[in-house]
Parts: structure tokens; C-alpha cells; sequence
């Protein structure tokens, strides 16, 4: 399914972590990696700015580990005052599939969470984007991060609302099937549903059950109550998910709920990586 990543990085403390999730993907199919670093421009030029040639040495450094794991890769350095539609127009020049990036703050003392340029990239990417979870741990007194990110196929929850803007992400997982360990669709319905809606969620459950053991993986049904982004993570929690694979778009987790902004709480609150498929248009 995946061949190629854009790989968002910046000169921070998470930067060695994300790195050390990127072996990873060569489980997933990918080959190829891009290398992408945005230097922020703007009324006041960054201060990267003219200095490019730095910046491409050191991601050059970094290029050079991820190709001694066997991937093949390239980097790229680029100025915009707009670093998700620049690292977004990158994939496109590349041909990428895939764009990866790590949940952290620039805010590196705060808790953890999305940074503007990751919820940008969900809000406006066209490609599936891995959110990578990265943890705050200290080494002596410096600050920097643990990633979480060990074989994240071998145990996959799959979120879905069942519309037919959620096919993209099932589309997803049902390819992943091929090299994954077991993957369990979850579905949370409204606090109102009646019986009919839990058996036409079960019949579509079964469906995809089905697709994803012709696939390779196990798989298994949840069909559950509960706010959409606390009930997806503590599940994911409790029962040691490695990965969430969750729609762009999409409704119906609950009344007034859309999967938008569940995917993004999703990825600020799970604790582990998530997979954020965009509605595919033919």
C-alpha cells in the first residue's frame, strides 16, 4: 500500500526519536524515504533562514542511519511561511504516499500534544499522514522524547463509523491485513441506537472482518457506547493497541460528533501512533 514517506522534521528534541521510528516502516511496504525540513519564514526571517546548506548536512547525517536500516533516501530543505503546505507540496513532488510526522509541541515543557504544523497537516493532507507518538523523558537534565512506535502492526484498532466517507480508512487497514498481526474494527454508536442500527454495525463488521482475514491478519468486532476520542484511547490503552487507524471524515461516532476532530483529539490523548486516512475521491 505504501512505497514512499515525506518524513516532517525539525532540529528538536523529538528529532532522534521520530528517526528511531522510521526502520518501522519497512514492515509497512515502504521503501522510500523523504527527509523533509521546512525552515519557517516569515515578516522576520527565521533563523534558519540562509542556511540552508547546514540544514542539508545534517539531514544528510540523519539520511545516512536510516539508509545503513535499509531504506532508501532522500532529503529536502525548504523555506515557507506555511511549513504543512510546503512539507504537503514536497510529497507531491516526491510522489509520496505516506506522510509521517511526531506528535509534540514546540512547547516541549508542556504535556505532549499535537503542534500546529501535525494539525495542519491532518486538516488540509490529501494523503494518509502517521502521526508517530512521541513521550517526554529526561536524560540527565536535558529535555527529550521516547518514541512509542515498536512494530506497529502487529496489534491494530481500526475506528469506524461505518459512512461511506469511513471507507478510506477501512480500505486502509484491509490492505495493511497482508502484513499485519490482528486487526480489531471498532464502531461506537449514539446512546440512542436501537437494534437495528447495532445489527446493521455488526453486518458491516462482519464484512470487514471477513476482507481482513482474506487479507492475512486475525481480526475481531467491537461494537461499543461512549464519547468517540476517550473511548477509542482508553480501548486502545487497555488492550495494548500498537496502532489506531482512524477516517478524516466522517459521522455518527456520536450526536453532533465529526471524525475531524476525533481524529485529531484521538492523536493527542492515545498514547500511541495513529494512522489518519482522508476520504479517497475517484
Amino acid at each position: 500500500m505504501f512505497k514512499k514517506a515525506l518524513v516532517g522534521v525539525d532540529h528538536s528534541p523529538a528529532e532522534e526519536s521520530l528517526l528511531s521510528c522510521l526502520p518501522d516502516l519497512r514492515h509497512w511496504g515502504v521503501e522510500s524515504v523523504t527527509l523533509a525540513h521546512v525552515i519557517k519564514v516569515g515578516y522576520a526571517q527565521g533563523a534558519g533562514y540562509g542556511h540552508e546548506d547546514e540544514f542539508k548536512a545534517w539531514l544528510e547525517k540523519d539520511a545516512g542511519l536510516l539508509r545503513d536500516a535499509g531504506l532508501k533516501v532522500t532529503t529536502s530543505v525548504t523555506a515557507s511561511g506555511l511549513p504543512a503546505e510546503e512539507l504537503l507540496a514536497v510529497a507531491q513532488a516526491e510522489d509520496a504516499d505516506l506522510v509521517v510526522v511526531g506528535s509534540r509541541s514546540h512547547n516541549f515543557l508542556s504535556e505532549i500534544f499535537l503542534g500546529s504544523v501535525a494539525k495542519d497537516l491532518i486538516r488540509k493532507s490529501a494523503l494518509p499522514v502517521l502521526i508517530e507518538r512521541l513521550e517526554p523523558a529526561r536524560a540527565g537534565h536535558a529535555e527529550t522524547c521516547a518514541a512509542v512506535c515498536n512494530r506497529a502492526l502487529d496489534r491494530i484498532l481500526l475506528a469506524t463509523d461505518m459512512s461511506e466517507q469511513s471507507a478510506s480508512a477501512e480500505d486502509a487497514a484491509v490492505e495493511l491485513a497482508t502484513r499485519a498481526g490482528h486487526i480489531d474494527c471498532l464502531t461506537l454508536l449514539a446512546d440512542d441506537a436501537g437494534v437495528d442500527d447495532r445489527r446493521a454495525a455488526q453486518a458491516r463488521h462482519d464484512d470487514l472482518v471477513r476482507r481482513i482475514q482474506n487479507g492475512g491478519a486475525t481480526a475481531g468486532s467491537r461494537i461499543e457506547q461512549g464519547d468517540a476520542a476517550d473511548t477509542i484511547a482508553r480501548i486502545a490503552s487497555s488492550q495494548d493497541y500498537s496502532l489506531i487507524i482512524v477516517g478524516k471524515f466522517g459521522q455518527g461516532w456520536i450526536r453532533g460528533k465529526v471524525i475531524g476532530s476525533t481524529a485529531a483529539r484521538v492523536c493527542e490523548i492515545a498514547r500511541r501512533p495513529v494512522l489518519m486516512v482522508p476520504l479517497q475521491v475517484s
